[in-house]
Parts: C-alpha cells; sequence; structure tokens
C-alpha cells in the first residue's frame, strides 16, 4: 500500500511539473509575495497593537504571439488573506485582472489595474510602502487599481501617451482620463487630467488634474506629485529615498478648511535574495481639531516573495 501511494504522489508530482513547464514554454508565470508583520496605531485617546497582514498577494500573468508581431496577453492578481477569520474564509480579493493585446502600435487592455492617471501622476511618488500618496488620499484624487476600464498606451521615442476609459464601473460609472509623460534618464516628468464620477459624487467634483515628477540617480530616488479636484482642493506629495531608507510627506489643503498632512519615515533592509524586512513610522493629522486628530502608527513585516 506505501509503495502504491508513493508512485501515485510521484505521478502526481510529474503531472505538475510537466503541466508548469508546459505553462513557461507559453509564456505564463505565477509569483507572489507574503507579508505579515504588527501595527502599534495611537490616536491619542486608545492605543491598539496588532499583527497584520502587510498587502499580501498572488498573481497568474501570460502572453503568447497570436499573429506577427501581435501578442495577447492576460493578468490576473488577488490579495490574499493570512487570517481565514478577517472575512469569513473568502481568502482572495481581487487587485488586478486583465486582458489584452499589444504590438508595435503600444498596449491595449480591458479590466482592472493601475489605469492612465496613477501611471502618470500617482505612481512616481507612491513608494514608501504603506503611506506614500497620503496627500492625495485626503483630496481623493489617489486612484490606484481602478476597475472595470478599456487603456491604451504607447511609447514614442521618450514621450509616453495613454487614455482610459469607463463604462458603467461600479466605482467611477462613465468617465475618462488621460496622460502623458517625458522620460529624460534620472528627470521623468508626468502629467494627468480625469472626469470621472469619483464614487458617484456632485458633477462638480468630478475632475482632477495633476502633474508629477520623479527619478533615480545611483542609490537615491526622488518623487513628487501635485494634484487638484474641482470644487475640493488640492493636494501635494513628496517621497524622497537613499538606499532603503526615505520620507514620505503628503498635504491636501480642503476647500472646506482643513489641512490634512501626513509624514513618514522608513526603511527596508534585505535579509536575502526574496527575503526582506519592513520598518515605518508614520503620523497623521487631519487638522479637524478633534482628540483623536492626530494618530501616530508604527508598523514593521517580513517580506518574502516567490
Amino acid at each position: 500500500m506505501k509503495l502504491k501511494n508513493l508512485t501515485i504522489a510521484i505521478a502526481m508530482a510529474s503531472l505538475a511539473a510537466t503541466s508548469f513547464a508546459a505553462q513557461a514554454e507559453d509564456g505564463t508565470s505565477f509569483y507572489g509575495s507574503v507579508r505579515i508583520g504588527i501595527n502599534n496605531t495611537d490616536n491619542g485617546v486608545t492605543s491598539t497593537t496588532q499583527f497584520q497582514n502587510w498587502y499580501s498577494r498572488m498573481g497568474f500573468k501570460a502572453e503568447t504571439e497570436v499573429a506577427d508581431g501581435l501578442k495577447g496577453f492576460g493578468h490576473y492578481e488577488f490579495s490574499v488573506d493570512t487570517d481565514s477569520a478577517d472575512n469569513a474564509n473568502g481568502a482572495l480579493g481581487t487587485r488586478k485582472a486583465y486582458v489584452g493585446l499589444k504590438g508595435g502600435f503600444g498596449r491595449v487592455r480591458i479590466g482592472q489595474d493601475y489605469h492612465t492617471f496613477y501611471n502618470t501622476v500617482i505612481a512616481p511618488m507612491d513608494i514608501a510602502w504603506d503611506a506614500g500618496g497620503t496627500g492625495a488620499s485626503f483630496l481623493g484624487t489617489y486612484t490606484g487599481r481602478t476597475g472595470e476600464a478599456l487603456t491604451y498606451d504607447t511609447t514614442v521615442g521618450q514621450v509616453g501617451l495613454g487614455a482610459t476609459m469607463y463604462q458603467g464601473d461600479d466605482t467611477y460609472n462613465d468617465g475618462y482620463e488621460i496622460g502623458a509623460s517625458f522620460d529624460a534618464g534620472p528627470v521623468k516628468v508626468g502629467v494627468g487630467y480625469k472626469d470621472a464620477d469619483f464614487s458617484g459624487t456632485a458633477e462638480e467634483t468630478s475632475k482632477a488634474y495633476g502633474v508629477a515628477l520623479g527619478g533615480k540617480m545611483g542609490p537615491a530616488e526622488y518623487g513628487f506629485a501635485y494634484t487638484d479636484r474641482d470644487n475640493t482642493g488640492n493636494s501635494i506629495d513628496l517621497h524622497l529615498g537613499y538606499a532603503g531608507a526615505y520620507l514620505a510627506y503628503g498635504q491636501a489643503d480642503l476647500d472646506a478648511g482643513a489641512k490634512p498632512t501626513s509624514i513618514a519615515v522608513g526603511y527596508t533592509l534585505p535579509i536575502g535574495k526574496k527575503t526582506s524586512a519592513w520598518f515605518e513610522a508614520q503620523q497623521t493629522d487631519d487638522d479637524l481639531g478633534t482628540a483623536t486628530s492626530e494618530v501616530t502608527k508604527l508598523k514593521a513585516a517580513l517580506k518574502y516573495d516567490f
């Protein structure tokens, strides 16, 4: 019986290995990142400390040639819970899900991904582990991974061009984004515009504008973004990094009068080829003058990528 079980196990392992080998030949790859650590939050009234999941994920992506100079591609990426009690054993959430075609004309994709406004305005300064882009978050212009959309992007020399269209999206309903970037080595400039419903808010606040600078010079990196949202306010975000250490600052100037701010310092410590530790201290102030307006967070995590 033991020999029979061993034979079955070897056969199953061989089939799995053959399957992954075939996938590799077809351009399919599987990847993941497990990130678990600790978070202490103090809002001036209460202080809590807990272990938590810091954006663990896994994904599949692939591309194949469908004609001369034309490739089809697809990508799934899921957030992964590390505690089954977090959402009643529903361990996965959608981070990315899109399909597309690419060739000499550029790239067209449909689905959930980082889209035009994020890529041209937000991404250059969204480098900190957890605290990046808080100024734009206060304002509501931090778009992140948006949902059902059609996006086109291409590169002409040093210029990148992109456009995204929403049609019946769950969050943005109907709308569009356009953006452009210019890459000059250590300096990359991006500009973007978005006209979408911002989760059903009033039409007069649906438009957003932004400009960004970012780049790397040896072990140093930097990013800056300014965003403006109609009848809401404007925001600035700054990231400065050097050899794993970084400073992130964000502020929004709201038309309602408040000027919420956030400042964070952090460090990423490489431990091995695929293992690293991350530390971050962040303080935010919503500028509302309440007993819990100021919040301090101390964060640390261990990360393994595969």
